[in-house]
């Protein structure tokens, strides 16, 4: 290739790489139509730490765990093995469609997500999942997150039960109350699998409606844990509302994350995209605290969250709060220990009478009688003294 040819085409690839961060992976110029749905490389990393990791802090927690030893499901649009960021993490896991593996993406989104959720560190960018050290089941219900069916998702959670995944994150969502999707969050449920998903429904699943009326399914189930997206100045994304209320937040607009092939990152905002900062935080606290069962860390996630400063708990748009997963992983809370901590007013603490032991208390006791004795003799001598003296009218005695 001539120089002059061949310094056009990496300016090509770069301004498409560049394009792919405001809108998210675009497809590729193939021939073939299925290559022209999946998203394309990106080969440019940015070393830059993304506002998201900076505002969540999850390498605080990662003295004490990375998430080494649990198994997330990914139920998305797959997530591909081949991307240099999850090299060595992803499981075959299952695609619901076709019956067979699930570690592959054309659409990328899943991909997106699992990169929030558990990118490994590089020199090259400062993008790093929340887990890094999780193990990652792909599970596929769709190769479009705007259409999912319902079927298919209730599926989905299942296989990712049915696999021991500890917690089952479900980035993609449908407006449909189905009796399936139900009975799957149940499934998962009684195998102690946390369930995670967003609570915002994309107004591509509800015709156009609008989505304070349209409820996201299976976030909208009592057992499943609902997560609200927010911007970076911590307002909720897009000035969204929902029928039925989050129960925590987490980044999910102008987030970066990583492409199904490439070493590079790219921004994206869009639906789901909060849900695996969540999960990441439970995968921590899953692996820490192996005893806690999804019920508790769930309550050790809503906890801990970063509290909204006005207004009563649960927020209509951000839950309890943010996610905090250092704090999820390492605080102490009262009602785990078993006895609740008391409530104690600052007025009847009263400090301890301190009591010193004596080494030495047959030494003590005969010095004690010796001094006595000594005060009682000199005493009976002074009374004799004083007597003989009146007798004798204080005279001295003769010789």
């Amino acid at each position: 290739m001539r120089p002059r040819v061949r310094i056009l085409a990496v300016i090509l690839l770069v301004l498409g790489a560049a394009a792919g961060t405001a809108a998210g992976p675009a497809p590729a110029a193939s021939a073939s139509p299925v290559d022209q749905r999946c998203a394309r490389p990106v080969i440019v990393p940015d070393p830059a730490v993304p506002w998201a990791q900076r505002r969540l802090g999850a390498d605080r927690a990662w003295v004490l765990t990375k998430g080494g030893g649990v198994l997330v499901a990914v139920v998305d649009t797959g997530v591909s093995a081949v991307s240099p960021a999850l090299a060595g993490a992803v499981d075959p896991g299952r695609d619901v469609l076709t019956g067979g593996r699930a570690d592959n993406d054309c659409s990328g989104h899943g991909t997106f997500v699992a990169g929030l959720l558990a990118a490994h560190p590089s020199d090259a960018t400062g993008l790093v999942g929340v887990a890094p050290d999780v193990r990652i089941l792909p599970i596929r219900v769709t190769d479009n997150p705007d259409e999912v069916d319902p079927a298919k998702l209730a599926a989905g959670i299942r296989a990712a039960a049915d696999a021991g995944a500890r917690v089952i994150a479900v980035s993609v969502s449908t407006p449909i109350d189905s009796r399936a999707v139900r009975a799957a969050v149940g499934y998962a449920v009684r195998r102690d699998a946390l369930v995670i998903a967003s609570a915002q429904t994309p107004t591509d699943l509800t015709g156009g409606a609008n989505t304070a009326t349209a409820r996201a399914y299976p976030a909208a189930l009592p057992d499943v844990l609902a997560v609200a997206p927010i911007r970076q100045d911590g307002m909720p994304a897009d000035d969204i509302s929902f029928a039925s209320g989050p129960d925590l937040a987490a980044p999910g607009s102008n987030v970066t994350s990583i492409a199904p092939r490439g070493p590079g990152s790219f921004a994206a905002s869009g639906h789901g995209l909060a849900v695996p900062f969540v999960a990441g935080a439970a995968a921590l606290v899953r692996s820490y605290r192996r005893r806690l069962s999804a019920a508790a860390v769930r309550k050790r996630l809503e906890a801990t969250a970063d509290h909204p400063s006005t207004g009563l708990l649960p927020h209509p748009l951000l839950g309890y709060g943010v996610v905090d997963p250092a704090a999820a992983v390492a605080a102490a809370l009262p009602e785990e220990s078993g006895d609740p901590a008391p409530m104690v007013s600052p007025e009847t603490i009263q400090a301890p009478l301190v009591t010193h032991a004596d080494p030495h208390p047959g030494r003590l006791a005969l010095t004690a009688s010796a001094a006595l004795a000594g005060v009682v003799a000199l005493g009976a001598l002074i009374a004799a003294v004083t007597t003989r003296g009146r007798r004798r009218r204080w005279r001295a005695a003769s010789a």
